[in-house]
């Protein structure tokens, strides 16, 4: 007698095509109605098919290395914020940021620099152990706007009623750019607990200024600027020359 034993890749995909089914026929119901956002849904199905079920195991699925659901969670959290973030690009008006750059830059530089600090203090008086360098690294992961969890608030008929056009494009920007801004939020605290933690000296403070500014802020995010900058020039210009000889179908 054959024994019923499906694999773990065999109920995932199971449970997705069902989920999404169900979710897809009540979407409107939720959504638009219930105010609920997809992450929430996302989140409490996560935890109802996982710790609560007992269904999915991602550490069985990890062949129960917890470095490997390291690995897997980093892989997968870069998929989804990658996609959104192009989302973000594609719902804003053609040069946006051109004419709308000076509340942006209020938004990011002083607004995000109180968020991380106002974050990092709360962390700090929270948890009490917590020593501050240590707060400040965990305000710079909080502090940001996600792009996934902003969209409870400017999509929707919620957002259509109540929140105006150009806060809503505002706010999408927003959530885009400040994942990037965040970075060296979150390093700098790291550099100093590295070079400068129990002791400071001149050597350190050099080591950390040279990291700070030259890897985050030059290489990390002007080049991947750059980067984005220049590939989507050419997306546009190889988009732009198939439609002319109508090569697209």
């Amino acid at each position: 007698m054959m024994d019923f034993d499906p694999s773990d890749f065999n109920v995932i995909c199971a449970l997705l095509g069902l989920l999404m089914s169900v979710y897809g026929l009540l979407a409107y119901l939720i959504r638009e109605r219930c105010y609920l956002s997809d992450a929430l849904i996302s989140f409490l199905l996560g935890v109802l098919l996982g710790p609560v079920c007992g269904l999915v195991d991602p550490f069985r699925l990890a062949q129960h290395d917890t470095q490997n659901i390291d690995r897997i969670t980093l892989a997968f959290s870069r998929l989804v914020l990658g996609v959104q973030l192009v989302i973000v690009g594609i719902q804003l008006p053609k040069q946006y940021l051109m004419y709308e750059w000076r509340s942006f830059a209020v938004l990011l530089l002083p607004g995000l620099t109180s968020m991380w600090m106002v974050s990092s203090i709360l962390v700090w008086l929270v948890l009490p152990p917590v020593p501050f360098l240590h707060a400040l690294t965990i305000g710079a992961c909080i502090s940001p706007t996600d792009p996934v969890l902003s969209r409870a608030i400017v999509k929707g008929a919620f957002a259509d009623k109540y929140v105006p056009l150009d806060l809503r494009r505002l706010i999408i920007a927003e959530s885009g750019a400040n994942d990037g801004l965040g970075y060296p939020f979150l390093f700098l605290p790291l550099l100093v607990l590295r070079y400068c933690y129990p002791e400071i000296t001149e050597y350190a403070v050099g080591q950390i200024f040279s990291h700070w500014i030259g890897e985050i802020w030059l290489y990390v995010i002007f080049v991947s600027i750059v980067y984005g900058a220049v590939l989507g020039w050419i997306a546009q210009s190889m988009l732009h020359f198939t439609a002319i000889r109508e090569y697209l179908d």
